[in-house]
């Protein structure tokens, strides 16, 4: 069999006319072309490295290729960037280095031009007298993601609100990059046979074009408002008689961004971060209902502690029988009990190892990483370990993953140690 060089070698000869026939712009062709480069290149390191210690040239390789992936990801933009924060809570997929670099691709985009790019879409959705619904109207966003931008206003009838505009093209760029996806994935699948690459694709574009059209976000929102969440933690107020597939008004909230208020009073950071995880275990565990998309941008903190929860446009749910199975293994993996840990993931769906190797490896994992209170790593280390063990994780754990790996990361960034102070589930002790 050639060597996996080799093989991205023959198909670089032949994907110009493949995504030419799938794409609809020379972008496309040269985004393809781009990370096929980055592969080939990565896997030549690799041959480079094979002469040093194993696991320091093995690391040091995939630093390598993961930096040139960022960049790659953040010249394209658009969905790229999307697909970048994506695998950045995948280590299921990549290994941790390409978590590492992926993850710096999480902070706002370059703003746009308002007058040039977004005035347009206002005025599509609102007509040429669109100001009028406004007394004041901020040009210069506040935030602007791979998507959309964010704006301040305050209405004629006095309230205060974010508009948050979808940047123009963006849909079009999606079904362009899409084509490209599914071509990498069917290229590079031989080469990644531990996972169905394909899948994994089929998943991101998923999620992304139900992103790309606001009315999902409105009505996620007005279903995670209606639950009965923690006294301290806050939903906008939906403005659906302004909202539209590309346009979506929400209340103004007063705060800071999360972590920019830790950075500032680490003092406060064992309060508000507890809050934040008591939260999405009752999301996970009580309702079955969570936003998954736990981005740091997307927690506001307000000056009398509470926290707002920004951006639905991902909303996971979990039937009864699934938000049961994952009550108890994340009371498992939390709680450090993991004896028969390995029967709750055979029953979660984990498919791949019978219960007695899953226990095994859990335990490897967990035992040593939760004694540090390490929940981002332990969480990060089993789901590589899966992967390397060709162990299927169901899409559902995934997204609890993503979720639990991004609150663990700010509980280890300020040193707070984890807790369950939920009830325990049936049959576990308290």
């Amino acid at each position: 069999m050639s060597s996996p060089a080799g093989f991205l070698r023959r198909n670089l000869r032949r994907v110009r006319h493949i995504v030419a026939g799938r794409a609809r712009h020379a972008r496309a062709v040269a985004a393809g072309m781009s990370i096929l480069r980055t592969y080939r290149r990565h896997f030549l390191t690799l041959q480079r490295e094979a002469g040093d210690t194993r696991a320091d040239g093995l690391s040091r390789a995939h630093a390598q290729a993961a930096e040139r992936l960022a960049r790659l990801c953040e010249q394209n933009g658009g969905g790229w960037v999307k697909a970048a924060q994506f695998f950045s809570c995948r280590p299921d997929v990549l290994p941790k280095e390409y978590i590492l670099a992926l993850q710096k691709l999480q902070n706002d985009a370059a703003p746009v031009d308002f007058d040039d790019e977004l005035r347009p879409v206002l005025e599509a959705r609102w007509g040429d007298d669109w100001e009028s619904r406004f007394s004041e109207f901020d040009t210069t966003p506040i935030a602007t993601a791979s998507i959309a931008q964010v704006h301040r206003a305050r209405l004629a009838s006095g309230e205060e609100v974010a508009v948050k505009i979808r940047l123009p093209g963006v849909v079009q760029h999606f079904h362009q990059d899409e084509a490209t996806f599914r071509l990498l994935a069917g290229m590079l699948a031989p080469l990644v046979r531990e996972l169905d690459l394909n899948q994994v694709i089929d998943q991101l574009l998923a999620m992304t074009l139900t992103e790309l059209d606001f009315r999902n976000e409105a009505r996620n929102l007005e279903r995670f408002a209606a639950l009965p969440h923690r006294p301290r933690i806050r939903v906008p107020v939906l403005f659906g008689n302004l909202s539209d597939e590309d346009v979506l008004v929400t209340g103004w909230v007063q705060g800071e961004r999360l972590r920019d208020h830790l950075d500032a009073h680490p003092g406060r950071a064992a309060d508000l971060l507890t809050e934040l995880f008591q939260s999405y275990i009752q999301q996970v565990t009580q309702f079955g209902i969570y936003q998954a998309d736990p981005h740091p941008g997307n927690f506001l903190v307000d000056p009398d502690g509470n926290i707002t929860i920004l951006d639905f446009g991902a909303l996971a749910v979990l039937d009864p029988v699934e938000r049961d199975h994952y009550a108890r293994l994340l009371f498992a993996c939390v709680s450090g009990q993991v004896e028969g840990i390995g029967e709750l993931f055979e029953k979660a769906g984990f498919v791949g190892g019978n219960a007695e190797t899953l226990q095994h490896l859990a335990s490897y994992v967990l035992s040593d990483r939760l004694a540090q209170n390490n929940l981002a790593d332990s969480m990060i280390d089993l789901l590589e370990l899966f992967r390397e063990k060709r162990v299927r994780i169901p899409d559902s754990y995934i997204a609890i993953s993503r979720v639990l790996i991004t609150i663990g990361g700010f509980l280890m960034t300020y040193q707070v140690p984890f807790a369950w102070f939920g009830n325990a589930p049936a049959d576990q002790p308290a």
